[in-house]
């Protein structure tokens, strides 16, 4: 007996387009999140360094599977188009080598609630493109007579609007969760030794 084993890093969209299948296995469903930084931003050209010092670019694909967890370079790349008014001071190049590493972490309030509005919209508008909704699909998968070529349609696009809802949920929880998060305004306060752990503030004598 001969097995044929596919590469597992195909998504299903993938697999449909290159070999004519897709398989039920909800690590194939997948989407392709594109960011970008735009020309018409202010600080383009401090973003794009600091971009392609950390091994990206101007442009960002982040391929996210279902049931799995963002890809690790996302937020990061995310927190950074998302970066102005008084957290633009981390553009500085002071700052150059080490923003990244804060960037892994939540810079302000204001930054992660634009990167949730962003990526929320972004989803909202992708889902909108479709034709049909999650259940009209399972509903079409459940019939007996769909055609071969319109079956492998449906399941990519199922799957692909499957992981659209994940990654709003994810940033709707996100959203949520803005007044329970450490900023690095907080984080610096405490590096420096003016806050203690629980948040008070910590006075010198001299």
């Amino acid at each position: 007996q001969i097995y044929i084993q596919y590469d597992l890093d195909k998504s299903n969209a993938e697999l449909a387009l290159d070999y004519g299948f897709t398989e039920s296995n909800s690590s194939r469903d997948a989407y392709t999140l594109t960011l970008e930084i735009s020309e018409s931003d202010p600080f383009y050209d401090d973003k794009l360094d600091i971009a392609e010092l950390n091994g990206m670019g101007e442009t960002a694909y982040f391929d996210i599977v279902l049931g799995e967890s963002l890809p690790p370079q996302m937020l990061p790349y995310l927190r950074l188009l998302c970066l102005g008014g008084t957290d633009a001071f981390l553009l500085e190049a002071l700052f150059r080598n080490a923003v990244w590493g804060h960037l892994e972490l939540p810079v302000s309030q204001d930054n992660e609630e634009a990167i949730c509005q962003v990526i929320r919209n972004a989803c909202k508008s992708a889902l909108g493109a479709y034709h049909t909704t999650i259940e009209e699909d399972e509903e079409l998968l459940g019939s007996e007579n769909l055609q071969p070529r319109l079956q492998i349609a449906v399941e990519v696009r199922a799957g692909e609007k499957k992981v659209l809802q994940q990654i709003d949920d994810i940033f709707k929880q996100r959203e949520e969760e803005l007044d329970g998060l450490e900023y690095y305004q907080e984080r610096r306060l405490k590096d420096i030794g003016l806050v203690g752990d629980n948040g008070e503030i910590i006075f010198w004598e001299s």
